[in-house]
């Protein structure tokens, strides 16, 4: 893989719109020349000098607070509000040389992590000088609503991670102490802009691929934190449509390409995997639907409109998913897409039915549970992918484990069946390894 500096790349990609605005290469050829780049050369810094640049200015900013706290009570009041925004100082110098001098990465990475901190420190520091009332929401938001401007400004994949783990832990906090967290997704608009953006430009970049995985999982752990329960079971059709939707945008986008290289694609695979486990249990069918709505501090009566907007939102977001993806018919399409719809009818049933219908929706996802199973088995088999082959056994195996120790079969049984699926496992790969090697594949 050829070397190309990132101050290349950033160059090529100011210039490619102005090449396309004039005529000169059409949005296809701009297009393959982004995803060349992208995949076939690697930039002239190592992945492991910017994680050392960022442990370092971790350890110096930790250091700075940390020689502070040691001589805390023995300063004065204005002493302590001046060595309070003397990290900051530092920080917006750094970002600041940054910005000028368009420094490489681990420069820009440093310094926006460093910034980043050092805008927190400085909060507590002079709350702590000051005897300002405790509030952990209000420090957290104005702590990301601080650190936002620089996810725009040094582009620093760092500094974009630390501001999702903010709106995620103030949506926690502000579901704890105010009943409700609503303008989580205010706050998340501006990183699906961001995320938008680079997708746009570099969609193949690591940092790309890093600030959408870390995107997908601050969506699915504040939705659920956000969402009031205020109907039990519209959850369901939530993550449902949110997981799904995922894995059928990545199918569109990214195509063929699975794992760490379509990040959407292997979240929503994993997360309908998840949710299809624990839908085979009939216990969780329970008490559902709008018989059973819930009221009281957290379960406010307007949740129904709340959760139920946020549920909408996701089934048209996996609806239009859907609609791209289907550009593209196969039965891995069709499974995906089916999943939402299997949800939502089962949600239905318990809705209407009641407590009867739990035995049936238990056993409908047994049976999809079995079939995404076999059919990642299949298609590993036909593409030669053990990530597919593997992961497919791996479905099937929970399944048929679980089932053994739900019901009662003796030692004898369950020791034959574990042998019986480790014989599998152990032959599958060394048939698909010497598939692989046959046609010069690397594993």
């Amino acid at each position: 893989m050829r070397k190309v500096s990132s101050k290349h790349i950033q160059w090529l990609e100011k210039e490619l719109p102005i090449l396309e605005s004039e005529e000169i290469v059409t949005r296809d050829v701009a297009r393959h020349i982004r995803s060349y780049y992208a995949e076939q050369t690697a930039s002239g810094l190592h992945w492991a000098i910017i994680a050392f640049a960022v442990l370092g200015s971790l350890l110096i900013g930790s250091g700075i607070i940390l020689l502070f706290a040691h001589n805390w009570d023995e300063l004065g009041q204005s002493t302590r509000a001046l060595l309070s925004f003397a990290p900051l100082i530092i920080g917006a110098f750094l970002s600041v040389m940054a910005l000028m001098k368009n420094g490489g990465a681990a420069f820009r990475e440093s310094a926006g992590i460093f910034h980043s901190i050092a805008i927190g420190s400085s909060i507590a520091l002079i709350g702590q000088t000051y005897h300002l009332p405790s509030n952990t929401p209000g420090f957290l938001l104005t702590w990301a609503l601080l650190v936002l401007p620089l996810t725009f400004l040094l582009s620093s994949t760092g500094v974009f991670l630390l501001y999702l783990t903010l709106i995620c832990g103030w949506s926690g906090a502000a579901q704890s102490e105010y009943g409700q967290a609503i303008g989580f997704w205010l706050l998340m608009l501006p990183a699906l802009g961001k995320t938008a953006a680079m997708i746009r430009v570099r969609r193949d970049a690591p940092d790309t691929l890093v600030s959408l995985t870390g995107l997908l999982l601050t969506a699915a752990l504040s939705t659920g934190i956000v969402f009031e329960r205020t109907v039990p079971g519209l959850w369901i059709m939530a993550y449902s449509a949110l997981f799904s939707g995922a894995a059928l945008w990545g199918l569109h986008s990214y195509g063929d390409k699975d794992g760490w290289k379509n990040p959407a694609k292997t979240f929503g695979i994993i997360g309908i995997g998840v949710l299809t486990y624990l839908f085979t249990w009939s216990d969780l069918w329970r008490d559902i639907g709008w018989h059973h709505i819930r009221s009281g501090w957290h379960h406010k009566t307007w949740g129904i409109w709340l959760d139920g907007g946020i549920t909408f939102g996701l089934l048209l977001g996996w609806i239009l998913a859907a609609v791209k993806s289907f550009r593209k018919d196969s039965i891995e399409t069709i499974t995906l897409a089916l999943f939402p719809i299997i949800g939502t009818i089962c949600f239905m049933l318990g809705s209407n039915i009641g407590n009867d219908a739990n035995v049936i929706s238990a056993v409908i996802f047994n049976g999809f549970m079995f079939f995404f199973g076999l059919m990642y088995i299949v298609l590993g088999c036909r593409n030669v992918r053990l990530r597919q082959l593997n992961g497919g056994m791996a479905v099937l195996s929970l399944l048929l484990v679980t089932r053994l120790f739900d019901q009662d079969f003796g030692f004898m049984a369950r020791g034959i069946v574990f042998i019986v699926l480790g014989i599998c496992f152990l032959l599958a790969n060394l048939f698909m390894a010497r598939r692989r090697k046959s046609k010069g594949e690397t594993l």
